[in-house]
């Protein structure tokens, strides 16, 4: 990747996200954090929120369900992908029908990693245009 894309992350002490974040960081993303649905929400309020979101499924004060809420109120189009410790097709299927761009676990592989957030990038980049 060559321009600094940012990616807000949702967890609070998330081993995988926090895996996660130092991969795309590598890959030359500039990351910002929100510990809480109730943090995140301050931070997609803004006028100009970052694109994707990355959330865990898990929050002290939510789940990954109430951030693509937030999202989808968000001033701007914003992709978010859910991202689990496990597995876990029920989980999958449900972010996935009710608006995930999509749905990550480990391991997480470089290659794929890259495709998963051009993918979402020009999306979002698309949506955006729209407005």
């Amino acid at each position: 990747m060559t321009e600094r894309i940012t990616a807000l992350f949702v967890h609070q002490n998330s081993e995988t996200l926090a895996t996660l974040e130092g991969a795309l960081e590598d890959q030359g993303m500039r990351v910002t954090r929100a510990e809480s649905r109730a943090q995140a929400q301050r931070m997609l309020g803004g006028l100009n929120p970052a694109p994707l979101v990355f959330t865990d499924t898990q929050l002290p004060d939510g789940t990954w369900a109430d951030i693509l809420a937030e999202a989808e109120k968000a001033a701007q189009p914003v992709n978010v992908i859910v991202v689990a410790r496990v597995v876990d097709t029920h989980v999958y299927l449900e972010a996935i029908e009710t608006g995930a761009f999509d749905f990550l676990a480990p391991p997480f592989m470089a290659a794929d990693l890259a495709y998963v957030v051009r993918s979402a990038l020009d999306h979002v980049v698309a949506r955006r245009g729209a407005r």
